[in-house]
């Protein structure tokens, strides 16, 4: 990996409520996967934007490979049936040779904050895909997703990470401060074309959610076309379809609320009075079950 002799980048291992760590890379005070290839914050914030890109950001485990699938269905519209994913486009992940010689438009994918991004996504002024989910299950996923990731070299219980990644100690940093931070975007570039979407809404009732998405896109397509395009986006689908992204854990049950399965009363209790303590000013509402 390739930094500047100004970068401060060194790896870091955070230990969670009961001593276990998790292993992330440091990149000027950004919490990010030790990924072999990656380019670093400074290699994202110099990749080149064109004028149609589209810009997906989610905080992790929010449903970023999900979207990006039907995003890329309806922007083409074409039924896909290859095992292409987000990580081709994920800018935190590898070089921009990847994707730099992609057709237009291109989806590109990132779990950073704006101030991390290339600046030519505000100068501009491309289309951003926001993806917001409830932060229980984004918690619950995101720790069986640590547990299995080669490169986060954790083995931790789950009563010992919730604290932790709530308080913003591992890789991406907190939930909280990651959709507080896109409100304010939002909010200080009117002029920024942003669409937010939410994980729930999709899974409530996934044909409107995509005429939201085609609209925003400037496309046109049948209920027919719509109808195929949940049929080949379910999670079965995808898992048998996308077969070089599964082994990490990437799809492992796409659903509404599986958090009560993991939150204990204390567990939940705690969280409840630390998002009111956090989220106070925020006005998004999100469904924490269906």
């Amino acid at each position: 990996m390739l930094f500047s002799t100004m970068s401060q980048v060194h790896v870091v291992n955070v230990p969670d409520d009961g001593g276990d760590t998790l292993t992330s890379l440091n990149d000027n005070g950004v919490l990010i996967p030790e990924f072999i290839n990656g380019p670093g914050i400074q290699g994202v914030r110099s990749v080149k934007i064109r004028d149609d890109d589209i810009m997906l950001c989610t905080y992790p485990k929010s449903g970023t490979n999900w979207v990006f699938e039907i995003t890329r269905e309806l922007l083409t519209g074409e039924i896909t049936q290859d095992d292409i994913g987000m990580d081709q486009t994920f800018l935190e992940y590898g070089p921009e040779e990847r994707y730099a010689d992609l057709q237009s438009p291109r989806i590109l994918c990132s779990h950073l904050l704006m101030k991390h991004l290339p600046e030519d996504v505000l100068n501009k002024k491309i289309k951003v895909i926001s993806v917001l989910r409830n932060p229980k299950d984004v918690a619950v996923s995101f720790y069986n997703f640590s547990t299995t990731i080669p490169c986060a070299k954790y083995k931790g219980q789950w009563k010992n990470y919730l604290n932790p990644l709530f308080q913003g100690k591992f890789m991406y940093g907190s939930w909280m401060d990651y959709v507080t931070d896109w409100e304010q975007v939002k909010k200080t570039n009117p002029d920024l074309p942003v669409l937010t979407l939410f994980y729930e809404d999709i899974k409530q009732d996934q044909m409107r959610e995509m005429r939201r998405i085609c609209e925003f896109l400037g496309v046109e397509r049948t209920d027919d076309f719509l109808s195929r395009v949940c049929d080949n986006t379910t999670i079965t689908s995808m898992r048998a379809i996308k077969v070089t992204t599964t082994e990490y854990g990437v799809f492992r049950k796409g659903g509404v609320g599986d958090w009560k399965n993991w939150f204990t009363v204390a567990q939940n209790e705690w969280f409840d009075q630390l998002y009111q303590e956090k989220m106070a000013d925020c006005h998004l509402q999100f469904k924490y079950t269906l």
